[in-house]
C-alpha cells in the first residue's frame, strides 16, 4: 500500500503543478508567455519522472532484475501526460469569449496545493524508508543469532586452542626463513638433509604447542562475531596452515627415522587442524580447512610405504578410521555467509555501510546515502526489499543442497548450483543480491574433490595394511574386498563406478575421474597432457626410511 500511496501522490503533485502553471498561463495575454507557462505546466511533471521511468525500464528490461517497477512508473507517466492535456485544453480554450477558464483558477491555492502534494509524497517517502531502515537492527540480530549459533562453545584459555594457535602464529611468523623459496616447507627435498634437522630442531617447542593445540576439542578466536563486516581479518586462519606444513614435517621425519606411530598421529592431528580453522563459519575459513584436510591426507600417503608390521596398531586406530571418515560440513559456512550478508543488507538499509565499502570505487555509494539528493531512499524502498528476500531464498537453496551434498553425486550438485548462479546472472533478485552472493559451484567442486581424496586415501591405508599382513598390495580394489574395505568406494564425480586403481613402476594410484568425468591416467601420469584425476599415488619405496621389523 506504502508504494501505491508514493505514486498516487506523485501524480497528484504533478497534476496540481500543472494546474498552477496553467492558472497563471490563464492570465497572461501574452501569447509566448502563455505558451511557455502551458508547456512548463505540462511537460514538467513528465520530465521529472522519466529518469524514473528509464530507471526501471534498464533494470526490468536490460538487467532482467525479478523486482519490476516499471509498470507503475509508466502508468504514473500515462496519468500525468493524459491529465496534463486535459487541464492545459480545459483552462486555455475559450469558447464564449469569456477568456480562458483557467484565469479564474485560484493560482495561488493551487500552488499552496503542490507543495502540500509535494511535501506529501515526500513525507510517504521519508516514512517508508523509515521503515526500512528500522529493519536493520533486526536484521543484525539474525546475523549475530546465525554466528553464535554455529560457532564452537566459548570455553577458558586452557581449554581454548585458539590462545595455543595464538602463541605458535607468533613464533612461525617471527621466522622468516620458512618462507623462503628454499625453505624446507617449501619443497620436497629429502626428508633426512641436515637443513630439515636444523628446522625441527629449532621449532621443537613450537611443534609441541602446535600438537596440543591440535588435541584441545575447541578453537575460538576472539572476535566480535555479532557484528560480522567484511572489514573482519582473519589472520590466524592463515596461520594455521603453517602449522599444518610444519607438523606434516615432524611427520615425515618422524616416518623416515621409523617411528611410524608418532607420524600417523601427527597425521591425524594436521586434520584437526583443518578442523580447527573451519569452525569459523564463513567460506574463506572453510576453504582453508579443506586445503589442511587435503594436506594431512597428502602427507598420510607419503608416510604410508615407509610403515612396517610394528605399526599396524597406529594404521588400524580409531583416531586414523576417523581422518579417512571425517569430512568438514560446507552447510555451517553457509549459514555464516548468509549472516554476512544480512549485516551487509542492514549496513544499506540504515546507511551505515558506504557503497565503497563493498566495491572499490564507490560504485554504488549513492544506493546508501541517507540523503533525499540521491536515489538511495528510492533504491531502499522499492529495489531492496526484494532484493534482500531474493538473497534469503537463494542462500536457503545452496544450504538446502549443501545438506544433501553426501546423497548426490557431483553431477546433480554442479546441476543444481549451476541453475542457481545462471538464474543470479538471467534474472537476479536486485543488485545488492548480484553483487554480495559467492560463487558456490567452485566450493561444492571443492567439497567433491575432498571427498575423492577421502576414498583414495581409504583404499591406499586398505592396500597398506594388506602389505602388512600379506607382503603384497592389490592388483585391483576389489581384491580389497572384503577383507581389507567393506565395500568398492564409488567415485563422487563419476556416475555408479567405483574408484579406480593403477599399477605403474611408479607405484599404485587411486584416484576418482575428477569433474570432466574422463579417466585421464590418474595422478603423476606422464603422457603429457594435464589430468583433471583426483586421487593419489603411492609411490613403492620409502623416503629413505629405517625398515621396522
Amino acid at each position: 500500500m506504502g508504494p501505491t500511496l508514493f505514486f498516487l501522490f506523485v501524480v497528484m503533485a504533478g497534476l496540481l503543478w500543472t494546474a498552477a502553471c496553467t492558472a497563471a498561463a490563464g492570465r497572461t495575454t501574452r501569447p509566448g508567455a502563455r505558451a511557455t507557462l502551458a508547456t512548463l505546466g505540462m511537460g514538467g511533471p513528465v520530465l521529472a519522472v522519466m529518469p524514473v521511468v528509464a530507471a526501471t525500464w534498464w533494470l526490468a528490461f536490460v538487467m532482467h532484475m525479478e523486482t519490476n517497477w516499471f509498470p507503475q512508473a509508466i502508468t504514473a507517466t500515462i496519468a500525468l501526460v493524459v491529465g496534463g492535456i486535459c487541464i492545459v485544453r480545459g483552462g486555455l480554450t475559450t469558447d464564449d469569449g469569456a477568456g480562458a477558464p483557467a484565469a479564474r483558477w485560484p493560482l495561488i491555492g493551487l500552488a499552496a496545493l503542490f507543495v502540500i502534494a509535494k511535501a506529501v509524497t515526500v513525507g510517504v517517502l521519508l516514512i517508508l524508508d523509515n521503515a526500512v531502515a528500522a529493519q536493520a537492527a533486526y536484521l543484525r540480530l539474525e546475523a549475530a543469532h546465525l554466528m553464535e549459533s554455529n560457532l564452537p562453545p566459548i570455553v577458558a584459555d586452557d581449554e581454548n586452542a585458539a590462545t595455543l594457535h595464538l602463541q605458535a602464529g607468533a613464533t612461525i611468523a617471527a621466522d622468516a626463513s620458512l618462507e623462503a623459496e628454499n625453505s624446507p616447507l617449501a619443497d620436497e627435498g629429502d626428508i633426512m638433509r641436515p637443513e630439515v634437522a636444523e628446522v625441527l630442531a629449532r621449532h621443537a617447542d613450537t611443534i609441541d604447542v602446535i600438537r596440543r593445540a591440535a588435541d584441545r576439542e575447541t578453537c575460538r578466536f576472539v572476535r566480535d562475531w555479532s557484528l560480522p563486516s567484511i572489514d573482519m581479518l582473519l589472520p590466524e586462519i592463515q596461520t594455521l596452515r603453517s602449522e599444518a606444513r610444519l607438523l606434516s614435517l615432524a611427520a615425515r621425519r618422524e616416518a623416515a627415522e621409523g617411528r611410524g606411530d608418532q607420524a600417523l598421529a601427527d597425521v591425524v592431528r594436521i586434520q584437526r587442524l583443518g578442523l580447527q580453522a573451519s569452525a569459523e563459519p564463513l567460506l574463506v575459513s572453510h576453504l582453508v580447512g579443506l586445503a589442511i584436510d587435503q594436506h594431512a591426507l597428502a602427507t598420510l600417503i607419503r608416510l604410508l610405504p615407509t610403515l612396517g608390521p610394528a605399526d599396524r596398531a597406529a594404521l588400524e586406530s580409531d583416531a586414523l578410521r576417523d581422518l579417512l571418515g571425517r569430512r568438514l560440513r560446507l552447510i555451517k559456512a553457509l549459514y555464516g555467509e548468509e549472516a554476512w550478508g544480512l549485516t551487509s543488507f542492514a549496513g544499506f538499509a540504515d546507511g551505515r555501510l558506504p557503497g565503497d565499502d563493498l566495491i572499490p570505487g564507490g560504485g554504488v555509494r549513492d544506493l546508501s546515502s541517507r540523503s533525499f539528493f540521491d536515489i538511495g531512499p528510492l533504491f531502499r524502498v522499492f529495489f531492496l526489499p526484494a532484493d534482500l528476500a531474493g538473497y534469503r531464498r537463494i542462500m536457503h537453496q545452496y544450504q538446502q543442497l549443501a545438506s544433501q551434498e553426501r546423497t548426490l553425486d557431483f553431477a546433480e550438485v554442479k546441476r543444481v548450483s549451476s541453475d542457481i548462479e545462471q538464474a543470479i546472472v538471467t534474472r537476479p533478485p536486485g543488485v545488492l543480491s548480484r553483487l554480495i552472493v559467492p560463487s558456490i559451484s567452485a566450493v561444492f567442486r571443492s567439497q567433491c574433490r575432498d571427498e575423492a581424496m577421502h576414498r583414495a586415501a581409504a583404499v591406499l591405508v586398505a592396500a597398506t595394511r594388506q602389505r602388512l599382513m600379506e607382503g603384497a598390495t592389490p592388483e585391483s580394489i576389489d581384491d580389497l574386498v572384503p577383507s581389507w574395505l567393506p565395500v568398492a568406494l564409488p567415485d563422487p564425480f563419476g556416475t555408479g563406478v567405483p574408484m579406480r586403481m593403477k599399477r605403474s613402476d611408479g607405484g599404485l594410484s587411486v584416484y576418482s575421474v575428477g569433474p570432466n568425468g574422463k579417466d585421464d591416467g590418474g595422478p603423476g601420469h606422464d603422457d603429457g597432457e594435464a589430468s583433471d584425476d583426483i586421487g593419489f599415488m603411492m609411490v613403492g619405496a620409502p623416503e629413505k626410511a629405517s625398515p621396522r621389523k
